[in-house]
């Protein structure tokens, strides 16, 4: 896969990179660090892989001047041949790989793009796209772990997210797309799927929490490591759930996790029923008011549950706090439309936000949770947030959220009275969803 990635910009890059690789792993294992591109499985301290036929077409490439050890690493030709690299030599050349991708850039995942891949009988393009994107947003956060203190591998939080990424690396790069027999290639989705949706964004709190205790890092360049974790996240997490969700039986009303026919007022609806199970303390009211009718669009709607259940949350913990704790002022709701967007308004009654932490809440780390409130776990889905209340996340996350999917997500507040949280989504189906109008350094 890296070399067909680097074939598409320049032949001489490839055969650049045999050089570079013969170079590094001489003598008689230099084919086998080639092999490893491809290779399929674990076997004991080696990995036997089938040799790749696209080596031959790659050698090709190299000019004839090419030094010798160079000049074997093509001869390998054909699907028989079994290439043995010992872990020792493997683990050098991830390494090499790590520090070639993870200086690259990798393209920002829209919902246009995710339904370009529709058809459940035909994964093959899809599959190639993940294994073509992930690695490279792997590989630079792999990068970013290293470069964030010389002292990383003491930190055991560090560790622990560095071993985690570089898990699901490692697995991306052995293993072959085969359009004609996927199953291997779902086997590792499925596993990196599971290991990141259930630990990554703990993990990756858990990490930050560190650094800022050891002063390694201001609030500002903590948000903005956060934020480069957060945004690549979005990207892999679409691409795994899409292709897991096109493995299943077709819906009439879904293209893989896109709900073609979102319908924002019952989400709204099922988020404010999920919350008022969740309350602790006197009831907050909560009254939903639909503005149109029509309201239907292209979106996915686990995300948009999540953003309404975040500030829900909030309203609802200041609405309380408030001074009223007897009978708390009521949420408003609103949902409208119009044929280019959908809006929703969300007013609370909780006093409105200091002028002073007006800038803080769009912070990760930063949260006016009081230590004894209880837990609150929202959903289990694409965009999983098992504890971002608690840490501080979820605000900053929603605006990540309607950003990277073209929309936008902003609070006005009114000192002494309440705030207002309005979330912009653009309408796909009408051919106007505009890349993210922010970049990593916007968030």
């Amino acid at each position: 896969p890296l070399l067909r990635l680097i074939g598409r910009s320049s032949a001489r890059g490839m055969a650049g990179l045999g050089r570079f690789l013969a170079a590094t792993v001489p003598g008689p294992e230099a084919p086998s660090a080639i092999g490893a591109l491809c290779a399929r499985r674990w076997r004991g301290s080696s990995v036997e892989t089938q040799g790749a036929q696209a080596l031959g077409a790659v050698g090709r490439r190299i000019p004839s001047g090419s030094a010798s050890s160079s000049s074997r690493v093509w001869e390998s030709k054909g699907s028989a041949n079994v290439v043995t690299l010992s872990a020792n030599r493997l683990e050098e050349f991830f390494k090499a790989e790590l520090s070639f991708l993870g200086r690259g850039t990798y393209s920002t995942i829209t919902l246009r793009d995710i339904l370009k891949h529709r058809e459940h009988g035909d994964l093959g393009p899809l599959a190639l796209l993940i294994q073509r994107e992930l690695p490279l947003r792997f590989a630079t956060r792999v990068g970013q772990i290293e470069s964030s203190t010389p002292e990383w591998r003491d930190i055991p939080e560090l560790a622990r997210l560095h071993d985690m990424i570089l898990t699901s690396f490692k697995q991306l790069r052995l293993v072959s797309v085969d359009p004609e027999n996927l199953d291997p290639f779902t086997e590792v989705v499925r596993d990196v799927q599971a290991r990141h949706m259930k630990h990554l964004v703990s993990s990756v709190a858990k990490a930050a929490s560190v650094l800022k205790q050891c002063e390694l890092m201001d609030d500002a360049a903590l948000h903005e490591w956060i934020g480069r974790f957060m945004n690549s996240r979005l990207g892999s997490n679409m691409l795994l759930q899409h292709y897991e969700a096109l493995l299943t039986d077709p819906d009439a009303n879904h293209i893989g996790i896109v709900d073609m026919r979102c319908d924002p007022a019952l989400v709204c609806r099922r988020a404010i029923d999920h919350v008022r199970g969740l309350m602790d303390g006197p009831p907050v009211a909560i009254n939903l008011q639909v503005g149109e009718t029509d309201l239907e669009f292209s979106f996915i709607s686990s995300v948009l549950f999540n953003m309404v259940s975040e500030v829900l949350l909030n309203g609802i913990r200041a609405s309380q706090q408030a001074g009223r704790a007897s009978s708390p002022e009521p949420i408003d709701v609103t949902v409208c439309a119009n044929p280019k967007q959908v809006v929703i308004q969300i007013s609370d009654k909780g006093g409105g936000i200091p002028h002073e932490l007006s800038d803080r809440v769009w912070e990760y780390m930063y949260s006016t949770r009081c230590a004894s409130s209880k837990p609150i776990s929202v959903a289990q889905d694409v965009f999983e947030r098992p504890d971002f209340w608690e840490r501080g996340m979820g605000l900053p996350l929603c605006r990540l959220y309607a950003r990277y999917l073209g929309g936008s997500f902003s609070l006005m507040t009114m000192p002494g009275c309440g705030t207002d949280a309005y979330i912009f989504l653009k309408r796909i189906d009408t051919g106007d969803l505009a890349p993210p109008r922010c970049s990593l350094y916007d968030i």
